[in-house]
């Protein structure tokens, strides 16, 4: 072997040694980057390059930096309207291909001096690609002239995965979703990230609202399928708000308010993962058509209230009950407790409302009270509205004066999303009502994706777990481990744990296994009047009798 042969030898020999220990470094590094050589052959990358360019890491070895640029891959968790200029080649004519940071990490050859060209290595460092308004505007106009369909995404279970496996695991299980998105929209489709626990998905074309429906059903199947994430089984939890262009504007903004209320709907009672966005116009004609009768219902007491049990989950016992609001009007019929909700706050109904519901409550509890039937407490809807009136809460007390209860007999309740908006002042107000023996619980808790920080921010003494978060408690490890590290958060601060949504006798089960001691759900009793709630509480101390 020839001097010249064995000095090839021994730089190949050093320069792959040199490539494998820079790609052990890659993976150290925690954002996406690749290394290639000085011809410009992607060499190794680490696993979030991979993610975000869509490739297994043996289809990215060996291809070149302007390949990797000109290819059509769309880089996930920003998406783009139009990719960015990269250092190595001009974006495609159409306006596709993925942005790249370009650094040249400088080499030397014997002796000290700079190695050749060929010899460098480059750092390639994966953008993210931020989307203006006007950029989505423009999306808007080019690809959607006759329609399109914008769907508002929410993964409802990313607080606890952070709060049990950290960010990695957070944002793993976003790409992931991310890539299922991808692929499951037409060629003309965009998507980006909106938001910590948000996705954005723009579909061309018009569609009626069945049509709408079962395209959001056939795609939230596709993405709540299992997934492994850090070698945890993960069935992913999705609600999707929904709006339509035209119908629901033409510009971007407007769309994506029309489909952030929609989603927002889909956390109110009756529970639905999808909601399309009602035209503007129908929140002011439900106005116009509902907030008359609705004062003559309040007025003369033409609503019912019916009450949803929560269940001692090893005994069987009725320990609480949540009041829920009817109305079934003789001539409009029976109503969505969303809209006249609504409407009463739109109307500045809601004190009137919320002090009717008060009223035939407190009188309900007072009269099993008397009758020797044991239900410990009742938990009632309060909207932060509510709470802003001066009278509200002189009123919840002299209720409280009139049917002869204390406040210890009384859980308020807020959802997340009403206390993720609440000001200063109704947060004052309900520490006030706190101190005086009122139970405080926030609802539907997981849905919101800092729900683990606002749950110290008041002085809650007991929370309800969201239906989402034990969709698949009864075989998912994952939505085991979370539940159970709430119930031990909540058991050494002294809340209370409900959990909503019991459906399955396996969800039972596998609660109790847990140490959850409460419970609400249809497989544990539905809503009942109050005389069906009466004879319930008169079963349960029959034995003794």
């Amino acid at each position: 072997m020839t001097r010249e042969e064995r000095e090839s030898d021994a730089g190949g020999m050093a320069a792959a040694a040199a490539t494998a220990a820079l790609g052990g470094l890659l993976q150290r590094i925690e954002r996406p980057v690749a290394l290639a050589d000085g011809r410009g052959v992607i060499v190794a990358a680490n696993e979030l390059f991979r993610r975000r360019a869509g490739q297994e890491l043996a289809e990215l070895g060996g291809r070149t930096m302007q390949e990797l640029c000109a290819a059509d891959v769309t880089p996930l968790l920003k998406g783009t309207a139009a990719a960015l200029s990269s250092d190595l080649t001009p974006p495609r004519g159409d306006g596709s291909g993925i942005p790249l940071s370009l650094s040249r990490l400088e080499a030397s050859a014997a002796g000290g001096s700079p190695a050749a060209p060929e010899q460098a290595w480059f750092l390639l460092e994966l953008l993210d690609q931020r989307v203006t308004l006007a950029d989505l505007d423009e999306l808007v106009a080019a690809r959607c002239g006759n329609g399109a369909v914008l769907l508002h995404l929410e993964v409802l279970q990313l607080d606890l995965v952070r709060g049990r496996l950290g960010i990695a695991a957070c944002e793993a299980l976003i790409e992931e979703i991310a890539h299922r998105l991808e692929a499951a929209l037409p060629p003309q489709g965009f998507f980006t990230r909106h938001g910590g626990d948000r996705l954005l998905a723009l579909v061309p074309g018009s569609l009626e609202i069945d049509a709408v429906r079962a395209m959001a059903g056939e795609l939230l199947s596709s993405l709540e399928a299992p997934t492994t994430v850090l070698e945890h089984v993960i069935e992913p939890s999705l609600n999707v708000g929904i709006s339509r262009c035209p119908e629901d504007g033409r510009e971007f903004a407007a769309l994506l308010d029309a489909a952030t209320r929609a989603l927002e709907e889909t956390h109110r009672q009756p529970f639905s993962s999808c909601c399309i966005a009602a035209p503007v116009e129908r929140s002011v004609q439900l106005q116009e058509l509902l907030a008359r009768p609705l004062a003559m219902a309040i007025e003369q007491e033409q609503l019912e209230l019916a009450y949803q049990p929560i269940i001692e989950l090893e005994t069987g016992r009725v320990v609480a009950a949540e009041v829920l609001c009817r109305w079934d009007d003789p001539v409009l019929g029976r109503q969505s407790p969303a809209d006249f909700i609504d409407v009463a706050e739109a109307t500045a109904q809601i004190s009137s409302l919320g002090r009717w519901v008060m009223e035939r409550a407190f009188e309900a509890l007072h009269r099993w009270e008397d009758a020797g039937l044991d239900l410990e407490r009742i938990c009632v809807n309060v909207s932060p509205l509510q709470v802003q009136d001066p009278a509200w809460g002189s009123d919840l007390l002299l209720a409280l004066e009139r049917h002869r209860l204390t406040p210890d007999r009384i859980v308020l309740e807020l959802t997340e999303g009403s206390i993720l908006e609440m000001s200063s002042h109704v947060a004052n107000q309900l520490r006030d009502l706190r101190r005086q023996g009122f139970h405080l619980a926030m609802d539907d808790f997981g849905t919101g994706y800092s729900g683990l920080q606002r749950l110290t921010e008041l002085p809650f003494s007991e929370v309800k777990i969201d239906r989402s978060l034990i969709s698949a408690i009864d075989y998912d490890q994952l939505q085991q481990a979370m539940l159970s590290a709430v119930i031990r958060l909540g058991d050494s601060n002294g809340i209370r744990v409900v959990v909503e949504g019991v459906e399955r006798s396996r969800q039972r089960q596998m609660l109790l296994s847990l140490g959850c001691r409460h419970g609400q759900g249809y497989q544990l009793a539905a809503p009942l009047s109050d005389l069906e709630l009466e004879a319930l509480l008169q079963n349960q101390i029959a034995p003794a009798a």
